[in-house]
């Protein structure tokens, strides 16, 4: 494996990363702070970030799939 190679399946851990702590993060402050909003908002919230980050996830794997012949 060389050094591009390495350097580009990390970059793409880093953002599977972002993505999970993105969800991960936001559904901690849905738990810690489920007093201060309705239960419609959270859910509202719960939907959307449950939606975007597997979608920025799938963005990233066509970006690196797709572009990997390119490098």
């Amino acid at each position: 494996m060389n050094s591009k190679n390495k350097s580009r399946l990390s970059e793409e851990k880093l953002h599977y990363i972002i993505a999970a702590t993105a969800l991960i993060s936001w559904l901690l402050y849905f738990a810690a702070y489920q007093d201060l909003y309705d239960k419609k908002k959270i859910y509202q919230g719960i939907i959307f970030i449950s939606i975007l980050a597997p979608l920025y996830a799938g963005c990233v794997f066509a970006f690196f799939h797709f572009n990997k012949n390119n490098k």
